[in-house]
């Protein structure tokens, strides 16, 4: 046979090749549309490993293990992508409108009176109906239980770090940001009304909490230090058992809204404790005046991926205010890229950015679009 005659089959083969992927496309479409219907998140890391690994076991060759890899992550791709755009064509007819974050209710974590509480207000003002949730679990299903209709999420802290039970609930949700808060971090030690600092064997909050006022309780080894679940919480239940022996780590607000008195103030060692709280909707009701994004990449497994990904932001100015790693669930050794992005969504050189990951297999998710927060005071 002609190299001619060659060609020809080839070409008869890449039309059967067509023809076969965008059968394959169609079937994914529907996987997605059982996912939606179902609440399940579009990504499936386990079902796409076992699809790889089936493929490598049953490759008789010449192609080898690197290239059924390749090829069979360029198609997984390209079907999660189908999936996405189209579950947001959904989304977009089926949109129901949340009110106003001014006039809404906001749930939080912890119980009332928690920073996270204080961070709400400061960002959304007092009209808004505050809803305390036990977990982040709970947070993060709040507006799919048509308990809240947004969430105020902690991210990061300036001291302890990221969050990051909260991020990978985050991940796993379909929530979008729409904006942030930061606020300072400042611990007192709270009694009851009856009680003074001599008077105090014990101490409770939660961990983070005792672990940012590791000084003043080294200072006073006399106190037993009990690790709760959070700030405000502790202090609800100091007052209710009323043991002027026992104090609680919290905030001013926690201390007023239970009644108790507040025994020393900045037990924090360091000034420089804040953290920030993201505003979470189920819609893509990014404000007008966004100037900061945030969104998580996904990189090929290979030598220079995350060089290759992040080229293309120092290209064109892009100034990237946080990375943070995570690992991929399903896939070992594998993670995800959290990026905080200094700019709009809309402007050409961020949506050229975003096309040439795309383009060049990134996987790439739009968290959220926000105005950029000034710390509060």
């Amino acid at each position: 046979m002609s190299i001619e005659d060659w060609r020809t089959e080839i070409n008869e083969l890449n039309g059967e090749l067509l023809r076969l992927l965008n059968q394959r496309a169609r079937l994914a479409l529907k996987v997605g549309e059982s996912k939606a219907a179902a609440g399940v998140h579009i990504c499936d890391h386990t079902r796409e490993r076992e699809v790889i690994e089936q493929m490598c076991a049953a490759n008789q060759g010449p192609l080898d293990e690197r290239a059924i890899v390749e090829l069979f992550r360029a198609i997984i791709h390209e079907s999660r992508r189908i999936q996405a755009r189209a579950a947001e064509v959904e989304a977009t007819k089926s949109e129901r409108r949340a009110p106003a974050p001014h006039e809404a209710r906001v749930a939080f974590q912890g119980s009332p009176g928690a920073f996270s509480e204080d961070a709400a207000v400061k960002l959304l003002g007092h009209a808004i109906t505050l809803v305390p949730r036990p977990t982040f679990e709970s947070l993060y299903q709040a507006i799919a239980d048509r308990n809240a209709d947004y969430v105020l999420a902690p991210i990061e802290n300036s001291l302890a770090g990221f969050v990051h039970a909260s991020f990978d609930l985050l991940l796993d949700s379909k929530l979008n940001i729409i904006g942030e808060v930061i606020i300072p971090i400042s611990h007192c030690l709270i009694g009851c009304p009856d009680s003074t600092f001599e008077r105090i064997v014990a101490v409770e909050s939660h961990p983070v909490a005792l672990d940012q006022c590791r000084r003043f309780l080294a200072a006073n080894p006399q106190i037993k230090r009990i690790a709760a679940e959070d700030t405000a919480g502790s202090v609800a239940r100091l007052i209710s058992n009323g043991d002027p022996t026992r104090a609680a780590i919290a905030g001013r607000r926690a201390a007023r809204k239970y009644g108790g008195v507040i025994l020393r103030t900045h037990l924090e060692d360091s000034s420089e404790n804040f953290t920030r709280f993201l505003l979470l909707s189920a819609e893509k009701n990014f404000p007008a005046a966004a100037d900061k994004f945030s969104m998580v990449i996904e990189l090929p497994h290979q030598p220079g991926a995350l060089y290759s990904a992040l080229e293309p932001f120092a290209r064109r100015g892009l100034d990237l205010l946080k990375i943070e790693g995570r690992p991929v669930k399903g896939r070992p050794w594998e993670y995800c890229f959290y990026l905080d992005v200094d700019g709009s969504i809309e402007d050409a050189g961020v949506i050229d950015t975003l096309n040439e990951l795309r383009a060049g297999r990134v996987e790439t998710r739009i968290l959220g679009a926000y105005r950029a927060a000034r710390i509060s005071s």
